[in-house]
């Protein structure tokens, strides 16, 4: 690999997203949080390419190529895979069957590895935005660090709290409560960026506000404690639609929690199941109102942010980094210290009826909600990619011109 010339003052910064996985996976907040910030790069004047499988999280129930058309992409096949062009952004992508997220280095790395070579020679990235704890990660950061590309890391969860990645020049957070966490544990400043917002992709051109929704049943986001509130919704309250939208797990899964929890939610026919889609639009512009009582400390949450854009009023577990996002615009309320990924299972009663107050409002007290969604909106806004272009074109231009950095 031939060392990238610094970036002068009149030329457009050149960056390489490089992904183990798509950045069209509907199922992975994070693959979406990278592409929308090489987007953001791309409409602030940079020259952004894409490396990346064709790998989902959960199963997106359509194939590769349909998935990227269907967030408004470009797409040819090319030998060994797919070129899709969005947003002024160039993505090549390396198939990988669908169920072989984790294996795809021993399935298509060669490939993976040649794509890079070639694309490392032509482009010659000068900042590398990517994020992977595996020490086949790390590898390829070194040689892109030698090639004379600076290496960005997104941080997206608190997986490497105890290990922190070698081979990077500067790490990047979605919130000042990430940030902390590692600054904490690493004795070292993380950046802070607002996660971007594509206003053609989030945003409604109409919305309907009748569902309230939630999205990714799994026990980290609170399954159990939804089941419970679907269980009084089907009983109580069968006039309001509850929206599921399967992520990592199925839209089925909610379900399965409610018969592991002792009650039947088969049927309740204003609960309504849906596969995850390329454009979240496309679901948040029905929803009046969104669940996220995750039992985990969320590094962040596109949800609440995406469904706020659409004037939907977040009710979100007082965790993580969520308080933060939501600020004012939403409805933050507490868990018990009990309930945990250790035990995401047992929901005290008062904790139901908490949460079942705050759901109820959203729907019987129009005044307040009208009140709210506007307030949300508001928030939102600041997150569109043309609020945050300046702010993220200014910070990568500085980690381009960084230099003398030994890498750890």
């Amino acid at each position: 690999m031939n060392p990238a010339p610094s970036l002068t003052v009149t030329e457009p910064l050149r960056l390489l997203l490089l992904l183990g996985q798509s950045p069209f996976d509907p199922t992975s907040g994070a693959a979406q949080s990278m592409r929308q910030i090489a987007l953001a790069l791309a409409v602030g004047g940079a020259q952004v390419r894409g490396l990346s499988t064709t790998a989902c999280e959960g199963d997106p129930g359509i194939e590769p190529a349909e998935l990227m058309r269907a967030a408004g992409a470009d797409v040819i096949a090319r030998s060994g895979g797919w070129r899709a062009r969005l947003g002024g952004v160039e993505f090549d992508l390396v198939p990988v069957a669908q169920g072989r997220a984790r294996q795809w280095e021993k399935d298509v790395g060669r490939l993976y590895a040649a794509r890079l070579e070639e694309l490392t020679k032509a482009f010659r990235p000068q900042v590398v935005l990517t994020f992977g704890g595996d020490p086949t990660d790390a590898a390829r950061r070194r040689r892109l660090r030698v090639a004379g590309a600076r290496v960005v890391f997104a941080l997206h969860n608190l997986a490497y709290l105890k290990c922190r990645p070698e081979a990077v020049d500067a790490f990047l957070a979605p919130t000042r409560f990430l940030a902390a966490r590692y600054e904490a544990a690493w004795g070292e400043p993380i950046a802070v960026l607002p996660p971007p917002l594509d206003p053609g992709h989030v945003v409604a051109a109409k919305t309907e506000p009748v569902c309230l929704g939630f999205c990714n049943p799994e026990p980290a986001k609170g399954v159990a404690l939804v089941a419970h509130l679907a269980h009084r919704l089907g009983r109580e309250r069968p006039e309001v639609p509850l929206l599921v939208i399967g992520g990592r797990a199925p839209a089925s899964a909610l379900v399965d929690a409610g018969r592991r929890l002792g009650f039947d939610l088969t049927g309740f026919p204003n609960l309504l199941q849906a596969v995850p889609v390329a454009r979240p639009a496309d679901l948040w512009g029905a929803c009046r109102g969104v669940l996220m009582p995750s039992v985990v400390e969320e590094a962040a949450g596109r949800v609440p942010l995406e469904a706020m854009a659409n004037g939907a009023v977040p009710l979100v577990a007082e965790r993580g980094g969520l308080p933060e996002l939501v600020g004012a615009a939403g409805v933050v309320l507490p868990l018990p210290a009990s309930l945990t990924l250790q035990d995401p299972w047992t929901v005290p009663p008062e904790t139901v009826e908490m949460w079942w107050s705050a759901l109820t409002r959203l729907v019987d007290d129009e005044v307040w909600w009208r009140e709210r969604s506007a307030v949300a909106r508001a928030a939102a806004a600041r997150f569109l990619v043309p609020a945050v272009v300046a702010e993220y074109t200014a910070w990568f231009t500085v980690v381009a011109r960084r230099v003398g950095k030994e890498i750890r």
